[in-house]
């Protein structure tokens, strides 16, 4: 594992970790398994994950130190990526994990102790359905940028597509059931796909890939931008921006005014106040966009790219 400081370009190992096999099956629709790399704001922890898959581990990455080993559970889990995200919530650094298919579970990531210990009974079928059960598949999790909410991009049966929210705080400090049942929960929509592209534009706002119609089977197919207020459930609020695109994008970032809209050819800037598309940068496969820096990131095999978008802000 290595490190790369953008302001020099100097390339710095940090660490080395043996990760299991992956399964060799080809993942069907969605996909063979294929490992994932998250980690917190500071660099100090790492995660890394079998999208697909059900394994994973937390590292600490100046040591090399393996602190938690992960287990998502086997239940349909090629469907979706491993859900896992780093938070920072009121200066606290916390590692949320998948544990089953429709549990989700938050951690120091320095010791690997849980910060959500709760119990949730067993459901056989035919039995009525315990408290706090929760009938959904955890998806890829997004973190809002205070780290006080946490977006869930699963699905659920028959299948589709339940984009929802909650509040991350009062999972961690109030209530260890949020994210089963909360109040603070909110559904976004109901789409025909998961596995989308999805950002956090601020603290309250969230952009989705994917316009929303009123027949859910035609959810989310026809190219644009959704954009929901999460403190919200009134989803007529929401507002749609139909983007010329061909294919889906592979990511969104935003800066708050400017949503990035990256593909494999290059990246899409959107203007959120014009509701128009900015400028394209074509022939930069961005993987990245650093908010403080103001720049985007492509990470190639043997190279690391940075482009500047400060003509873009006054």
């Amino acid at each position: 594992m290595c490190g790369v400081d953008l302001d020099n370009g100097l390339l710095t190992k940090l660490c080395s970790v043996d990760l299991p096999d992956l399964p060799s099956d080809e993942g069907g629709h969605f996909g063979p398994p294929a490992w994932r790399l998250h980690a917190n704001m500071r660099g100090t922890y790492c995660a890394i994950v079998a999208d697909r898959g059900r394994d994973g581990l937390v590292v600490e990455t100046s040591s090399g130190r393996v602190t938690m080993i992960l287990g998502g559970g086997d239940y349909y889990q090629e469907t979706v990526p491993f859900s896992a995200c780093f938070v920072c919530n009121e200066g606290r650094d916390v590692f949320v994990h998948r544990s089953a298919w429709n549990r989700l579970d938050a951690a120091d990531p320095a010791t690997g102790n849980s910060l959500t210990e709760r119990h949730i009974a067993p459901y056989e079928a035919g039995d009525k359905r315990p408290r706090h059960y929760l009938d959904y598949f955890h998806g890829q999790l997004c973190p809002s940028p205070d780290g006080s909410r946490i977006l869930d991009d699963g699905w659920v049966w028959h299948p589709v597509s339940v984009p929802r929210v909650w509040s991350a705080t009062n999972w961690l400090h109030l209530n260890p059931w949020e994210s089963e049942d909360g109040t603070s929960v909110v559904d976004l929509a109901l789409r025909d796909d998961w596995n989308t592209p999805s950002c956090w534009i601020d603290e309250h706002r969230v952009v989705m890939w994917g316009l929303v119609d009123e027949e859910p089977e035609e959810s989310g197919k026809r190219p644009g931008l959704q954009v929901s207020d999460v403190r919200s459930n009134d989803r007529t609020l929401d507002e749609q921006w139909a983007v010329d695109m061909e294919h889906a994008p592979l990511k969104l970032f935003s800066d708050g005014n400017l949503v990035f809209i990256f593909d494999e050819k290059g990246v899409i800037i959107w203007d959120m106040t014009s509701h128009s598309r900015l400028t394209t940068l074509p022939d930069f496969p961005a993987h990245l966009y650093d908010a403080n820096r103001r720049t985007l990131v492509a990470i190639g095999d043997t190279s690391v790219a940075e482009l500047s978008l400060s003509c873009l802000y006054p």
